[in-house]
């Protein structure tokens, strides 16, 4: 048994050596509306993560006039209300350690897809508690802490959609990571926010 787990072991880790860049945005839940072109849209656009340069917003707001919809700065005169979070931007190396003071029992690295506690409906964590459902493994979590944690840059966006007409409201949060040699946050949030903005956007 033990040598099976540590043969499984290194071909994993073997293949996500092979994989040096990796890029992937994706929402965690779907949300359908029934809004339509013509309507008015109020976008409200904050950001609680350490990274502030994100301009999410700006590129929110023209791809909703390009698909017919109308901004108003009123939030009372708006048929639609959009209000997107940047929770957490910025390198794994960072999460991880977010993570272990918060008390998380986390000691592996990115494995597959993005996994959230966000998934089962708890939107009050910290950043920190959510990564930490990304995390696996302390055998193969120490080899890719080793090589690849330092490269792996991780945002996550939570959203929520208020239509008035029908009086429904939803939400949902956004996972994108990137992983590449010699990535500085910044370069990273600037490729992420334009199909960040584009998976939000697109529900509409």
């Amino acid at each position: 048994m033990k040598a099976s787990m540590t043969a499984a072991v290194l071909v994993l880790s073997s293949g996500l050596g092979c994989a040096h860049h990796i890029y992937d945005v994706k929402l965690d839940r779907s949300l359908f509306l029934d809004t339509k072109a013509g309507q008015k849209v109020w976008v409200g656009v904050t950001n609680t993560s350490s990274l502030q340069n994100f301009p999410l917003a700006e590129s929110i707001r023209p791809a909703l006039k390009a698909k017919g919809y109308t901004l108003v700065k009123a939030r009372d005169r708006a048929d639609v209300v959009l209000r997107v979070n940047v929770r957490y931007s910025g390198l794994m190396e960072e999460a991880m350690k977010a993570d272990k003071i918060a008390g998380g029992a986390a000691a592996g690295g990115i494995v597959g897809g993005l996994t959230t506690a966000a998934a089962g409906g708890n939107r009050s964590g910290t950043a920190a508690s959510t990564l930490g459902g990304m995390l696996l493994g302390a055998g193969l979590g120490a080899w890719l802490d080793k090589h690849e944690r330092q490269n792996t840059f991780v945002t996550i966006v939570d959203f929520q959609i208020t239509e008035r007409h029908p009086n429904k409201t939803g939400a949902a949060s956004i996972y994108a990571r990137i992983r590449e040699r010699n990535l500085t946050m910044q370069t990273a949030a600037d490729r992420v926010r334009r199909d960040i903005a584009a998976q939000i956007v697109g529900l509409f």
